[in-house]
């Protein structure tokens, strides 16, 4: 199972992928802004529950849609962050800029 979007409101969760790398992050990045700009997202939600690998073009998924939502004024989190993703969330200086919740 690849990505969830789910849409509340002005909130957009997504539910990531078991292995969120280089196969999945150009199609993860092009639904989100989208999503983002059709519904006039001013929250994005990234759920890890089902995360367990992490590389560098998720980190980038992630960081660029931090950048578009402080450019609009919206925010971004992370929830259900296990501890694999969450040592490279930490490594990459990610949890200084956004909101991160463990599982």
């Amino acid at each position: 199972m690849e990505c969830e979007y789910k849409i509340n409101g002005m909130e957009l969760c997504i539910v990531l992928p078991r292995e969120l790398d280089h196969h999945v992050a150009d199609g993860i990045r092009q639904e989100a802004d989208l999503l983002v700009d059709t519904y006039h997202i001013r929250r994005v939600v990234f759920d890890f529950c089902r995360t367990e690998f992490m590389d560098s073009s998720g980190i980038g998924v992630i960081l660029g849609r931090y950048r578009s939502m402080k450019f609009s004024g919206g925010q971004i989190r992370a929830v259900n962050v296990a501890s694999r993703p969450e040592q490279i969330l930490k490594m990459s200086g990610l949890e200084s800029i956004i909101s991160m919740e463990g599982q």
